[in-house]
Formats: structure tokens, sequence, C-alpha cells
């Protein structure tokens, strides 16, 4: 792996990383070979980024290193935004959620599995409130879509606190600022249309506050990690399962006595800067829908530290050194940059349904594990005079999943990642945008047998589907996270010669 810091990182100590150097070893049994790069910023072309020449073998004792990524193709690029216009000139309306034309029947807002691992109470619980939705176009053609989701938490038909995407100015830049003032609503942007099978996007992130400490605390602004200290924050209706820690697992519970985001064993905030998810048309729903959705992604996770406990929270890797440090000892604005995999097709009661999580650093020389590893930690206290660049692109052989910027203890990095979409056998979720792409050799059947029913979802994966592929950027979840942060330059590149 090559790697240039486009600035020397810093030298004044700061953070803690690992006394012994890293022994680099191969990941047999939980880990996907992935083709890794560190490179320096320079995201201003269209043209793809530069792979990184290494070979494949190595002495004996030590990992294979990644395969040389395959070429990328020579980009153009066809849409670019910035908002300089004015976001939502004929002010769309809110408009009652019915789930009339739901995405799926599983874990989708009043999917199945719920009521069939919590009983009638559930049903309950999610009929006490409304869900409204808003959607308008952004940019050429309007080829963006803004979405957005809120609650209406007494069924008056008044939302008590909505969601924007407006415009405003950052760094001296235009931007959409994405504010989500309750962890029960979502702000996101997706494509018009389903992406093509080949593209780059990329945008600039300039601002970010949805979780995470500042200034060494995770209590600042009259906010929690994040989270406002008004009243109670819960996943109320969409818990983690009934036998899940946190809470008693009981649907008939008060909304104060399901699991507490804010803080607690399931207090956590977050953001998603860049998904590709398996369908078309995506908004805002509960955390867990997503997590059996997602094909790849980069997001953050800022756990509080009573999640994190007497443990280390995961781990981050520094790139200037390929060295890890513990997630407690970070400032909780970490990059998680990764892929989902094949799921548990037999969850157990009081369980969920989700894909298996594979994470890519350069610590790995790219090797992606099953164990929660941050690729960089961002520095939220520089923004909007810097900002981070975050880009995924789709070519005939896999995805590329790609964050520049100046990273705590590494200084200006871009790290890039390439995984094809099989590697030993292990693919990447719902891959194939064609049917031609795919085999059906991954099939199965998801089962549920839960404490109050239980239910079966043939073909997941069959020979002849397709999942076209969407990029979401924001907050998809209206069950947790809660903040806001602001963008600029959102770009889609094809393949030169391609319309």
């Amino acid at each position: 792996m090559s790697r240039t810091p486009s600035n020397p990182p810093p030298g004044d100590g700061t953070g803690r990383t690992r006394s012994l150097p890293r022994t680099k070893r191969a990941y047999a049994l939980t880990a996907l070979l992935c083709g890794a790069l560190v490179v320096p910023l320079s995201l201003g072309s269209a043209n793809a980024a530069p792979d990184d020449g290494t070979g494949a073998a190595t002495a004996a004792g030590k990992p294979a290193k990644p395969p040389k990524p395959p070429k990328a193709p020579k980009w153009k690029l066809l849409h670019q935004e910035s908002f300089k216009k004015k976001l939502d000139p004929k002010r769309a309306s809110w408009t009652r959620e019915t789930y009339s034309e739901p995405f799926d029947t599983i874990m989708e807002d009043n999917g199945k599995w719920y009521a069939n691992d919590y009983g009638p109470a559930w049903n309950t619980a999610f009929n006490s409130f409304d869900t409204y939705r808003k959607e308008f176009t952004v940019g050429d053609g309007g080829w963006l879509t803004a979405s957005l989701s809120a609650r209406d938490w007494n069924k008056d038909g008044r939302i008590e606190k909505e969601p924007s995407i407006t415009n405003s100015t950052a760094g001296g830049q235009t931007v959409a600022e994405l504010n989500v003032p309750d962890h029960t609503g979502g702000a996101i942007f997706r494509p018009t249309e389903s992406l093509p099978d080949q593209y780059r996007i990329e945008y600039k992130l300039k601002t970010l506050d949805f979780g995470g400490k500042r200034n060494g605390t995770i209590d600042y602004d009259n906010r929690t990690n994040g989270y406002s200290k008004d009243g109670c924050k819960t996943q109320h209706p969409w818990g983690e399962g009934s036998n899940s820690p946190g809470w008693e697992g009981d649907a008939s519970a008060p909304y104060c006595e399901w699991q507490d985001v804010r803080a607690g064993k399931y207090g956590y905030n977050g953001f998603h800067f860049l998904s590709i998810v398996d369908f078309a048309d995506p908004a805002p729903r509960n955390n867990h829908f997503w997590h059996y959705r997602r094909k790849v992604l980069m997001d953050s996770f800022s756990q509080h530290p009573d999640r994190v406990g007497t443990g280390t929270g995961g781990r981050v890797c520094n790139s200037a050194d390929d060295t890890y440090y513990d997630y407690k000892d970070s400032s909780f604005n970490t990059v998680n940059m990764w892929i989902s995999g094949l799921p548990n097709w037999t969850p157990g009661k009081g369980g969920l349904a989700g894909n298996s999580q594979w994470f890519m650093t350069s610590c790995s020389d790219g090797v992606a594990e099953q164990q929660l590893s941050s690729a960089a930690e961002l520095q939220p206290e520089l923004m909007p005079n810097q900002d981070y660049t975050f880009a995924i692109e789709r070519d005939a052989t896999g995805y590329t999943l790609e964050a520049s910027g100046n990273f705590a203890r590494a200084g200006q990095q871009t790290l890039r990642f390439h995984r094809p979409f099989i590697v030993d056998d292990k693919p990447i979720w719902h891959y194939n945008v064609k049917p031609g792409e795919y085999d059906g050799r991954y099939n199965n059947s998801l089962v549920q047998n839960d404490y109050n029913g239980s239910a079966t979802w043939p073909d997941q994966w069959p020979s002849g589907s397709a999942y076209p592929d969407s990029f979401v950027i924001g907050d998809l979840y209206t069950n947790v996270y809660e903040g806001s942060a602001s963008l600029t330059d959102i770009k889609m590149f094809v393949p030169k010669g391609k319309k």
C-alpha cells in the first residue's frame, strides 16, 4: 500500500496509539480481502483516482497484500449541485404516511417482524402516533430528491418538531443544511432515479453536529451526545428486540421505559455520510429496516460512554502509521467504511434480522474485518473552514469507498478501498443491479420463529433478481439520530462515452 499524506501528521503527540507495532496477520476466518489506498487529497478532476500498484505476495509469515485494484473508468461529470438556487420553492406539503406501498413486509415501519416478537402490544405502540413525509426535487432536471420524515406525537395533524433541508452558507460556500431537531425525524438526499450500473457519487461535508465530543466533552450546548436534554428519547416503537439489554422488552411499557438513545447501553448518535442501498426511492425509516437494505456505506457511530462501558468501544485506525487506537480514546467522531455481507437467515427469538458487517481500514492492509473498526477520525472543530469529501464508485468489478480530509492524528489523507462483488465466496449484499450479474448462488429464506408469531420470507436473493443502486446522504433513522449537518457540491459522474 502506498501512502502519501498531503500534509504531515501532527507531531504534538495528541491521543494514544498502540505502544507496540501492529503485527500484520491474515484474518482467515473473519476477513474479506479488499484493495486499499491512501493517497493525497485530489478530488477536483473527473478522472478516476489512481490505483496503488501494490503486488500480491509477501514473505512468509505475513499476509498477502491486497490485489491491485482494477483500473477504474475515466469519469465525466453528469450532474453537480451546489445549492445556489432556493430549495423547495413550491413549498412541498407534509403528507401522512399510510404504508399503502411498503418497501417490504419484514422490518419496514409496519413490518411483521415486530408484532411477531412483541405481540399485540406492539401494534398499540406503533399506532400511538402518526408519521408524515415530505419530498421535493433538487438540481438540473430534478436529479436529486430531498426526503424528510416527521412524527406527529398526538395525532392532531400538527408536527411538533419539523426536520428541514434549507439553503445556507458555510465556510464561504452555499450549502444545504439538514436539520433534525428530534430523533424521530429524518432528512436525506437521494437520487430521483436509480443509479446506472457504473457511476461515481461524491460531495463535500461542510459541518457535522450529530453527536460525538466537542472540546473533549460529550455534553455541550445544553445537549448530550448531540441530543437535546428535553424529555425522554427512546427507540419506541422499534426496539432492538425483546431480548436485548437496556429495557424489559415489553412493548406495553410507557414510551420512556423503552431503550434510551441519548445515554445508557443503547445510547448513540450518528450520520450516514454516504450509503448505497438496494432499492429505489429510499425514504427515512426506522433504523432496523436499514440494517437489511444497505450494500456499502460510510457512516459515523457516536456511542455514548455508557454504551462503551468498560470496553474499548471498537478501534480506530491512524492511517499515518497504520496503528489502531481505542475508540474510547477518540473524540467519538469517527468514520466507518464498510460493506454488508450475508445476513443471519434464522435470528433467534427476541432478535432482529440484519446483514453481517465488514469494516475496512488501512491498518488491515485493506482486509475487511468483522470487528468494529473506524478508518479515520473527523475533526468537526475545523469545519466549515476545512471540509471532508466522501465518494463511492461502482464499476464492472465492485465498489470503491473514498474519504478525504484532515483527520485527527493522521493529517490530510485520502482513504480509498476497492471491494470486488465477491471475494472468497463472501459477497457484497445484493450487489447485482442487473439479473445477468448474479446466478442465484446465495439465495435463501429469511425465517422468524418468535415469541408471538412466525414467518418465512423466501427467495431473498434469487436468480434473475436485480437490486438497483440508490445513494443516501443524511439521517435515515426515525427512532434514533438527532442534529444538523451541511453539505455542498454533490456530483454524479458516469464513464466517459456514456450518457
